[in-house]
């Protein structure tokens, strides 16, 4: 076991309590590094909540969450939350991947601990399995929204496809279809389309 330095458990807590970080950390009651070295190096952090143990796995500085890793955390019985990818001093910046548990999935870029940049956002996920499944395939296969990111919105050019084929590419302004844009049709009809956030023009 890897004794917890005040300094060390004093950092954590500010981690865990900070109002931008995302993770459903709220329930965690206890935090116990189980290998490496969880202050400034690589080790393995166990979190327990009230689920059951949850980890992170990865590089550390100062105590909190550095460079490359991997946090998974119970939000159920049943069902766990999960991001890999990078971080900077506790929060997701970089390239990473998120599942919530809960049906989506977010893999591409962040910044300040939101969708920031270019990513993909799988929605209505039953259940996802890591590496499965290529990022290619479950855009070409199930719903999603590839595009621009602006925190945390869909934002600039960017595809929203459904499950059934359709799809449209065009440009997005907060969630909305704003702008030029084609939609495709599962039959194979092409129109093109004018948006004015949310609201088809013509």
């Amino acid at each position: 076991m890897h004794p917890l330095s005040l300094s060390y458990i004093g950092a954590l807590l500010s981690l865990l309590m900070t109002d931008i970080f995302a993770q459903s950390l709220d329930g965690v009651t206890s935090r116990e590094c189980v290998y490496g070295d969880c202050a400034d190096g690589r080790g393995r952090l166990e979190l327990k909540t009230s689920f059951g143990k949850g980890f992170y796995s990865g590089n550390f500085r100062a105590g909190i969450f550095h460079g490359q890793g991997r946090l998974e955390i119970p939000i159920s019985s049943v069902e766990k939350e999960i991001y890999v990818g990078e971080w900077d001093q506790g929060i997701r910046k970089g390239r990473g991947t998120h599942w919530n548990g809960n049906g989506k999935l977010y893999i591409g870029q962040w910044a300040n601990n939101k969708r920031e940049g270019q990513g993909s956002y799988f929605i209505n996920m039953p259940r996802w399995t890591e590496n499965q499944n290529s990022e290619f395939w479950l855009r070409e296969n199930t719903e999603n929204y590839t595009g621009d990111f602006v925190n945390d919105f869909y934002h600039g050019q960017g595809t929203y496809r459904w499950p059934d084929g359709q799809k449209f590419v065009g440009r997005f302004f907060a969630n909305k279809k704003h702008g030029k844009g084609v939609f495709y049709y599962a039959t194979g009809t092409i129109r093109q389309q004018n948006w004015e956030y949310g609201k088809l023009i013509d």
